[in-house]
């Protein structure tokens, strides 16, 4: 009975590290793979090495890239190819979790919407205190008069993206004067990189 929790653990483990390397290290990779490509092939045209014209090149193929994913065919092309790697055995498992990391991390606008502000929550119990983001805001009558809940998402180190969601009044919570940014910086260092805790003023 213990090594099924145990096993559970170790997947959750796994996939955590996966997500938060993935990224990075297939970042790297491309940049690497296409400077080489780039070199090499102006390399063999020019007959000559150009310092510096590879990483040019690579940096016009990101941007190129970049601009097609905006237009017209790139948003037809694009969806099409993520669209089938989340058919793929063991892929589909993983890809979706990824984007949505990598989307997180490159995109302002998506970050910025995701994560609105960094709080301190009594969680798990009275007296002690968790970080969390902020991610949407509700007024309802659920829990018997009106009020105002924040949905919270308590981060598990070192991802900053996963971990138990809760609903919490907004009058038991204490606003931060901490940027996303650094709440994340402390998250994935577990603690060692710690902004000053100060209540923003309300």
């Amino acid at each position: 009975m213990r090594m099924r929790p145990f096993s559970q653990a170790l997947r959750r483990y796994f996939l955590t590290g996966l997500a938060t390397l993935f990224p990075m290290t297939v970042t790297v990779y491309v940049v690497v793979n296409i400077f080489n490509f780039a070199d090499g092939l102006l390399g063999d045209l020019l007959g000559f090495q150009l310092p510096g014209l590879g990483l040019i090149v690579t940096l016009l193929i990101i941007l190129a890239t970049g601009v097609l994913s905006t237009r017209v065919l790139g948003r037809l092309i694009f969806p099409t190819i993520e669209t089938w790697f989340t058919r793929l055995p063991f892929v589909k498992n993983i890809f979706p979790a990824v984007k949505q990391l990598t989307t997180f991390l490159f995109s302002e606008t998506d970050r910025h919407s995701a994560f609105r502000r960094v709080v301190l929550v009594p969680y798990p119990r009275p007296g002690v205190y968790s970080l969390a983001f902020v991610t949407n805001e509700t007024h309802t009558s659920v829990t018997g008069s009106p009020t105002t809940l924040l949905t919270l998402l308590i981060p598990n180190p070192p991802s900053p993206f996963t971990g138990p969601i809760i609903f919490a009044p907004k009058e038991d919570v204490i606003l931060l004067d901490m940027s996303v940014e650094d709440a994340i910086k402390l998250v994935v260092s577990g603690g060692v990189v710690a902004p000053s805790l100060t209540a923003k003023p309300t």
